[in-house]
């Protein structure tokens, strides 16, 4: 999937994710249809099997609130799918339930820092340096 991930605990100041990473996959890109869960896109590379559940809602909304992406774990071919700032407000609804997501995904080669906060004037940052999909969300419907 996304190898090889890099874990940096970082002091300094709090930065946030900046949208620019993902710009440019607004109505570009392949259309797709998306089935899987809604989660905290950091801590789903870090720890997939706990930042799917109900029990990470707290972390989960305070890291997108942040400015951290919430993306789609694809249920077809294991794939994270990363939204865009716009995204991440539509799907925040939704976190950790299944959705269906309808949009736009590219696929994106630079390397990706997403930054954490974690206390006063700390942060935490997962790096992707394999790629990653951007998605453009269009609509967000829960499906069981």
């Amino acid at each position: 999937m996304f190898t090889p991930i890099r874990f940096l605990l970082l002091t300094g100041s709090v930065s946030l994710w900046s949208a620019t990473i993902l710009a440019g996959a607004q109505n570009a890109g392949s259309p797709v249809d998306v089935v899987g869960t809604v989660v905290d896109a950091a801590c789903y590379m870090m720890h997939p099997g706990a930042a799917k559940g109900a029990n990470h809602d707290e972390c989960g909304q305070a890291c997108a609130l942040a400015g951290v992406p919430l993306g789609v774990a694809g249920e077809v071919g294991k794939q994270l799918y990363l939204s865009d700032t716009a995204g991440t407000k539509l799907l925040l609804p939704h976190l950790h339930q299944r959705v269906r997501v309808s949009g736009y995904a590219v696929k994106r080669s630079q390397p990706l820092a997403l930054e954490i906060p974690v206390g006063d004037g700390n942060k935490m940052s997962v790096r992707v340096d394999g790629g990653y999909l951007a998605l453009t969300v269009a609509r967000v419907e829960v499906v069981k």
